[in-house]
């Protein structure tokens, strides 16, 4: 059970007050500290909010560890955190685009603080051993990288990454949660949900043809095709920036499949700067033989033609001196080899924080391209095509069609949301769809002055299936209490601005393709089922009325 607001409240007022006396922090990082306003506590972490995501990137990139210690002291055990946008900074970040929003400070050059925990000696033996696997000899021609020399720091882990015996075989299949349920690709057997390929991890539903293009897309879509034609050759690195939902990951998963296509023999991975993170630090875990680890971590990620990387951002988060080193030793030696890498990020390189200038520099030296929001006649296309995509055919007519693409306009997973509820209701309810019940069904789909956390979201939906808190956030694997955890992580999914990492943490410490399988299957049992629909529909709005 999380402790409540007004135990999340006085945690956050002692830990404030420790910030705001220690001498060590400037007037900016001060200012950080006031706009925080907590959450909830779910026992080890705090869930925190801020006004701007300026705030949230000023506070991991100059407060963190500081931030980490109030915690830690106020509450008399060790303390993390994860931070979210409040709902109103949300709904004025779709409003603005990031080029018309204040920008933070650059990271200072703070004095060295002591960190909170050394790492441990075996694991800086890990790091030892790491850096030895840096001197693995190389194909002939290729141009020697000097071996690192990586001071001992703090490594963190994530809540949902469990520690295996050899994470780095190049075609390993998705493992299962640490609590034994079942993996992704057994999750997917007799339902009409594609699991990752389990060579290459990418989605076989992604590709070229049903990627609607327009002139926001358009730079970005030539270019990517452009790569996928000639991996290696062309625009490498490819970067591909822009807002949540517009299609970066869609056009990350088209080149590799398209590869795939051209040249079955191409070795292609997709994989996420977080799922890197996790394989560096088992990588480096004190478990068996460390440099044999350590030299299957570069064989795996030097071994690939096409690496497909995504959520960069994430890199230039928290603590991860390390793990840049290996990204950048990583992308020299694919670069050398004339591989090609392609990145996806939320912000244009010069805008990443955290992260190394040699990094960025290196991403600059590419070709970069923005995707935007799509403009309207985009929109009704990509509506268009998601309905020519459905099993069960239903006649929308086009006034409906222009009612929905007039009333999203920031994100394409919206857009295909809003559409989704449209058809649910609908086939549910055997009658034609029309402006009137499109209008009925989406009246409270678009309300954006409610702030939802995670906690309404888990205590609403265990009082409204008849459990309790514990239950949703457990491992039990119960039908009804996993019906109602999934229905749980599909509203967060729909209404926080948190990530599929930070929800799968949120809900006890799960893997993200847990959230994906969650949000995948409630979004099919919607428009199949009437009391699914039903479920989320309910619960929707209870949070909605929220005083």
């Amino acid at each position: 059970m999380p402790e409540t607001v007004q135990d999340a409240r006085s945690l956050w007022d002692a830990a404030r007050t420790i910030l705001l006396t220690n001498p060590a922090l400037t007037p900016l990082e001060l200012s950080y500290v006031h706009d925080i306003e907590p959450d909830t506590v779910f026992g080890s972490r705090a869930i925190l909010t801020v006004s701007t995501d300026g705030v949230r990137v000023g506070i991991e990139n100059n407060i963190d560890e500081p931030l980490t210690a109030a915690l830690s002291q106020a509450a008399r055990r060790p303390m993390s955190y994860l931070i979210s946008l409040r709902r109103s900074a949300r709904a004025a970040a779709a409003v603005f685009p990031p080029d018309q929003q204040r920008q933070p400070a650059p990271r200072r050059r703070a004095a060295k603080r002591q960190p909170l925990l050394q790492t441990p000696a075996a694991e800086r033996r890990g790091l030892a051993s790491l850096n030895a696997a840096f001197e693995t000899p190389l194909p002939s021609g290729t141009a020697r990288q000097p071996a690192l020399d990586i001071p001992p720091t703090q490594v963190r882990v994530s809540a949902a990454g469990a520690r295996l015996t050899n994470p780095y075989e190049p075609a390993a299949r998705p493992v299962a949660d640490a609590d034994g349920r079942d993996s992704e690709e057994k999750r997917a057997r007799g339902r009409n949900v594609h699991p990752r390929d389990e060579e290459t991890h990418l989605n076989p539903d992604d590709n070229f043809e049903n990627f609607v293009t327009g002139p926001a897309t358009n730079l970005a879509n030539a270019a990517a095709q452009a790569v996928a034609e000639q991996p290696g050759e062309v625009y490498n690195p490819l970067f591909i920036y822009g807002g949540s939902g517009l299609g970066k990951t869609h056009l990350l998963n088209a080149i590799g499949n398209e590869v795939r296509v051209n040249d079955v023999a191409k070795r292609v991975y997709y994989t996420t700067a977080e799922e890197f993170t996790n394989d560096y630090i088992n990588a480096v875990h004190p478990t068996g033989n460390d440099t044999e680890h350590a030299q299957e971590f570069n064989r795996k990620y030097r071994s690939y033609d096409v690496l497909l990387v995504d959520d960069i951002q994430f890199l230039g988060m928290g603590n991860r001196v390390e793990t840049q080193e290996a990204f950048f030793n990583t992308f020299n030696a694919l670069q050398r080899m004339r591989k090609q890498i392609v990145i996806a990020s939320d912000v244009a390189p010069r805008l990443l924080q955290g992260l190394q200038e040699r990094l960025v520099t290196r991403f600059d030296a590419g070709l970069s391209v923005d995707v935007q929001p799509p403009e309207k006649e985009t929109r009704i296309a990509i509506l268009r095509m998601k309905i020519a995509s459905f099993k069960t055919k239903v006649v929308i007519p086009p006034e409906v069609i222009d009612l929905i693409a007039d009333q999203v306009t920031n994100s394409v997973r919206e857009l295909e949301g809003a559409l989704n509820r449209v058809m649910a209701m609908a086939t549910l309810n055997r009658q034609p769809v029309t402006t009137q019940l499109a209008q009925q069904t989406l009246q409270d789909y678009f309300v954006q002055n409610v702030d939802v956390t995670p906690a309404d979201i888990i205590t609403q939906t265990a009082a409204y299936f008849q459990l309790s808190f514990d239950d949703i956030v457990s491992s039990r694997r119960q039908k009804k209490i996993a019906m109602a955890r999934q229905i749980a992580m599909y509203i967060c999914r729909e209404m926080t601005g948190l990530s599929l990492t930070n929800i799968g943490e949120i809900f006890g410490g799960r893997d993200h393709t847990t959230v994906i399988h969650a949000y995948q299957k409630i979004s099919t049992e919607m428009t199949e089922k009437r009391e699914v629909y039903n479920y989320v529909n309910e619960l929707t709005n209870k949070l909605k009325q929220k005083k």
